[in-house]
């Protein structure tokens, strides 16, 4: 989800981006998990569950089951939970479609105090291709949701006997493990301590699934991109990163400073031309500091970081002229993926009204104004609703 841009010259190497890791590892846990054995290009256990649909209570029920906490459960995960809860609640009036569905559905299994339970009407399955990632997340936890109603129609109906305890884990892995990750995936600088602190859930989660844990984590391991030194620079601007360990990280940069400050091509490379980046080892006691090499600079100098900020107090930079000129500089760095994806949804949703192509760009560019002025759609609505 960390796709982006960045600032390179004509005679530096590029600074190389991230494929979308949220698919990578979810689709990676369910392969694992072997819920689907079919070769056909859809999902056939969804594939019956939208013929079967009707057979099914779709509106807010006290009967769907949610998530049931264990009495040997580990205790982080209540801890997870709750993160989860607190982040959806603040970010689902920002969702729209098939983002708001998903955080709807996991506020529901997760049985949290909330308006969106009371109102909430399960939407029909749609897409059922393989490719499609969300319908994963989407018709797993609607599966998971009404189990109960699943097991008293015929055996075979929609889940077997072995597909069961499958999605129950797969789901259990989305809302306490993957959801808050991808919902906090919207900024670059964010990126490497949000990727660190996945790795250090995943290494807790061996004690609940070791199986699904070792699968993600195997994914993981394939796309560190943003834990590589070029790009760490990146977390001395996360208001996520604690102040201790930007402190540490900001010395572990200045430890490693070359004799070259213009490095034009990255030192920790392998391949031929510039090269790829060499993904570091991570332990379960890694910190952001450990992951420092001569790289950094690279990234330093690519994305117009001033080195002067390494030799002041973290607690002085939020004044710092030189830190407010890198901060533009960083934050110019686009998650052009995520923007992607909504460009696509966009022109999906009005292309159908469109005559022609230049009446198309005039809608969407109508459309994308009204929306930078109203940002919180969803409350604007209820708004315009008369009580």
């Amino acid at each position: 989800l960390y796709c982006h841009t960045a600032l390179t010259g004509p005679t530096t190497a590029l600074v190389w981006v991230s494929a979308p890791l949220g698919e990578v590892l979810l689709n990676q846990v369910f392969t694992h998990l072997k819920v689907e054995s079919s070769r056909s290009p859809e999902v056939t256990l969804f594939t019956r569950l939208r013929e079967n649909w009707n057979l099914l209570p779709q509106e807010s029920s006290t009967q769907w089951s949610r998530y049931i906490p264990a009495n040997t459960e580990q205790p982080f995960l209540g801890k997870l939970r709750a993160e989860l809860v607190t982040c959806a609640k603040e970010v689902i009036d920002y969702k729209r479609g098939d983002y708001r569905e998903f955080v709807q559905l996991c506020l529901v299994f997760l049985d949290a105090d909330s308006e969106e339970q009371t109102a909430l009407t399960l939407q029909r399955p749609r897409a059922l291709h393989k490719a499609r990632w969300m319908a994963k997340l989407l018709y797993s936890l609607k599966l998971a949701l009404m189990e109960q109603h699943i097991a008293l129609l015929p055996q075979g109906t929609i889940t077997t006997r072995q597909q069961v305890p499958k999605i129950r884990a797969f789901t259990n892995f989305i809302t306490h493990i993957s959801a808050k990750w991808w919902l906090t995936c919207e900024k670059a600088v964010d990126a490497a301590w949000n990727d660190l602190t996945l790795y250090h859930h995943l290494q807790a989660y061996k004690a609940v699934d070791e199986g699904i844990a070792a699968s993600a984590i195997k994914a993981l391991e394939r796309h560190r991109w943003y834990l590589t030194g070029e790009m760490l620079p990146l977390a001395l601007f996360s208001s996520k990163v604690p102040i201790d360990d930007k402190r540490a990280l900001a010395s572990a940069i200045l430890e490693h400073k070359p004799a070259d400050l213009l490095m034009h091509v990255p030192q920790q490379r392998f391949g031929t031309g510039f090269g790829k980046p060499k993904f570091p080892a991570l332990l379960p006691t890694t910190s952001l500091a450990d992951l420092a090499n001569t790289d950094c600079w690279f990234g330093m100098h690519q994305l117009h970081i001033d080195p002067a900020l390494l030799s002041l107090d973290v607690k002085e930079w939020a004044t710092n002229v030189a830190f407010k000129k890198s901060e533009v500089n960083v934050h110019a760095v686009n998650v052009v993926n995520d923007c992607a994806e909504r460009g696509v949804k966009l022109t999906s949703d009005f292309v159908a009204v469109a005559r022609k192509e230049q009446h198309l760009q005039n809608v969407l560019q109508a459309v994308e104004h009204d929306r930078s002025q109203q940002p919180n759609l969803h409350r604007c609505k209820r708004k315009l609703i008369p009580e």
